[in-house]
């Protein structure tokens, strides 16, 4: 039997045969494949970039907001201490004016 005639594969001629992968990972090849690509294509990329620099925007904007809750929370707390405290020792005096505790809040948020 000639060589011309033989149909099986020797093991040098495996690597150049393509592998079988299922669905899963031929997507996450794919998936990776198009990131490649538009990192190779000016325009791809610097939308990639927009993009990226966008996120990392809004997540700086989104800490922003939480601390700024937290600090007026905080101003809320302690003014609600306050008022307490002041009830507390003018119990036996007549009411303060609503007056006089808009001045406290206005004290506390323009520290």
């Amino acid at each position: 039997m000639s060589a011309e005639q033989d149909n099986s594969v020797s093991p040098a001629d495996d690597r150049y045969q393509p592998l079988i992968v299922d669905d899963a990972i031929e997507s996450t090849s794919q998936c990776d494949r198009s990131i490649t690509d538009s990192t190779y294509h000016p325009a791809l990329r610097s939308a990639r970039i927009e993009r990226i620099r966008l996120s990392a925007r809004i997540a700086a904007l989104e800490r922003a907001l939480e601390a700024s809750e937290r600090r007026r929370q905080a101003i809320v707390d302690q003014y609600e201490r306050l008022l307490a405290e002041q009830m507390d020792t003018t119990d036996s005096s007549p009411c303060d004016s609503p007056s006089q505790s808009q001045s406290v809040l206005t004290w506390l948020f323009d520290r």
